[in-house]
């Protein structure tokens, strides 16, 4: 069943922000409700580096300044950095943590051991490399489990709501601690003996180690596991985002950059994604088309529309419903993209549903929030502080959910509508950072210039190359100069309009 909801929201600006004061209660856990945080330093464990140093362990709490929830769910998230080197200090882990916390979650990035030992055969000291960190994962769990047990519930978190994740090797890591749960498993990778001198398989570097270290669901970016079998039905849900073109961890299979041991394979998203479905177990996989492994070149609101993706998911786990029913919401309408006499027209958005029995609830949230709505067509004047809008629809134990990327006035003159699907055009990854990749069929296979023409929204040209092309064209240019900001896509051969693609680039 599929249906279509029609309600315009207007209102003044005086009713606006009463509205705002309403409604934004309700977009808690999607948009950033809250706006600054503090961090707490905590120490919540210490253990034994490779070089047979004690290492103290720390963690920073983030919370939303302000808030007054007595019971908030919690997401840890770990850095990345190949098992040899990062920090919980990464300026990424911040603003992932700072993101999240404004939306009302506490947020905790931990500290966990780093090191190979370069003297040692590597096949030797392999499961050490990932079980150290997994130790020191437990350990922050169980101490956050123990503050609200034990301590007072310093953080007013609901144990029962915490999300374990992170980046790279810190998503490894997670998705490590939560599949990677028995000693028969990690037997797999090699003689477990090599564990005895760390306290053994079940053993933890936390201060409270009679605690568990489960969560409510894995929140994946660019990791993987040694064998995604693990993953087992009844298994907590994993959320995922990843770059297919990945060469450092791999979106399928292969060796960490690249390498491969064989001893330590990796399996990455899309196997994780995959056997989770398999098994029963709820995943949802964001797949970055054509981006490499995160690095500094990604800007911040590279990271928010990944991290807005994964909130809407999380947001139907702690809610108790499941992102992988039937239930599917898709948000329609591209009238963000018209250019009239010069002037701005009011956006429209519509929501269309299927899977439903026609008793759907849809919520609105632009991110950050400045309007809220609660029907299934929303209109808007596009603003340059919105980035995106989310929809939610939720039915009975069901939740899906949508994101429209605004990120400025998304606009572009009407006048090259017409030229829009004349040939098979694709740009990626969508939205952009350093780099684009075209990709176009071109109608004669012939050999002749094409130019690629970028023009700003209200119709200035601000890039602009040259190519030899044949049957088909596939280059890749620099947006490196380009603002944030939506862009037209022109592709031109002499004076002949190949063809035309609204992109998006962000920093």
């Amino acid at each position: 069943m599929k249906k279509y909801l029609l309600l315009i929201l207007t209102f003044s600006l005086s009713n606006f922000l009463t509205l705002k004061a309403q409604n934004c209660a309700d977009c808690r856990y999607i948009s950033p409700v809250f706006d600054s945080v503090t961090v707490e330093t905590v120490h919540f464990g210490k253990s034994v580096t490779i070089d047979g140093d004690t290492m103290q362990l720390y963690m920073d709490i983030y919370q939303p300044y302000g808030d007054t929830l007595s019971a908030r769910p919690v997401l840890l998230f770990a850095f990345g950095g190949g098992f040899v080197q990062g920090s919980r200090e990464d300026w990424y882990v911040v603003e992932v943590c700072k993101q999240f916390a404004k939306a009302g979650y506490v947020c905790v990035s931990p500290d966990y051991r780093t090191g190979i030992d370069y003297g040692e055969i590597l096949a030797l000291q392999h499961m050490r490399i990932f079980f150290r960190p997994m130790q020191d994962m437990r350990g922050c769990i169980q101490h956050l489990k123990a503050d609200y047990s034990e301590l007072g519930n310093n953080y007013n978190i609901d144990t029962t709501k915490i999300f374990i994740g992170g980046a790279s090797a810190g998503a490894i890591t997670a998705l490590m601690t939560q599949y990677c749960d028995k000693e028969s498993e990690m037997a797999q990778m090699g003689d477990i003996s090599a564990l005895d001198d760390l306290g053994g398989f079940y053993s933890s570097s936390g201060f409270y180690p009679n605690y568990s270290w489960t969560g409510v669901a894995v929140i994946n970016v660019a990791g993987a596991l040694i064998d995604a079998g693990w993953i087992e039905a009844g298994d907590i849900p994993v959320i995922s985002a990843h770059g297919d073109a990945d060469a450092i961890v791999p979106y399928k299979y292969g060796g960490f950059g690249g390498i491969s041991f064989g001893f330590f394979d990796l399996q990455g998203s899309f196997v994780v994604d995959s056997m989770a479905t398999t098994k029963g177990v709820c995943s949802y996989l964001y797949t970055m088309a054509g981006q490499n492994h995160p690095s500094d070149t990604m800007g911040i609101e590279y990271i928010k529309s990944v991290v807005h993706r994964i909130a809407l998911r999380a947001h139907a786990v702690l809610m108790g419903r499941s992102f992988c029913c039937p239930l599917n919401v898709d948000i329609e309408g591209d009238t963000l993209h018209v250019w009239t006499d010069q002037a701005l027209v009011p956006a429209t958005l519509i929501s269309s549903v299927s899977g439903d029995s026609g008793n759907a609830v849809l919520q609105w949230c632009s991110v950050p929030c400045e309007f809220t709505g609660n029907g299934e067509e929303i209109s808007f004047t596009p603003d340059t502080s919105l980035g995106y809008v989310a929809v939610m629809v939720s039915e009975g134990g069901c939740e899906a959910a949508d994101l429209y990327i605004v990120t400025d006035t998304a606009i572009v003159p009407e006048s090259i509508n017409e030229y829009l699907n004349l040939i098979d055009f694709s740009v990626y990854p969508q939205p952009a950072s350093a780099q684009i990749t075209v990709s176009a069929e071109l109608a004669e296979n012939k050999s002749r210039p094409v130019v690629v023409e970028v023009f700003s929204i209200i119709g200035q040209k601000v890039f602009a190359q040259q190519f030899q092309a044949t049957k088909k064209l596939q280059v890749t240019i620099e947006t490196t100069e380009l603002t944030s900001g939506n862009y037209l896509m022109r592709l031109r051969s002499d004076d002949e309009i190949l063809g035309a693609k609204k992109i998006v680039v962000i920093r």
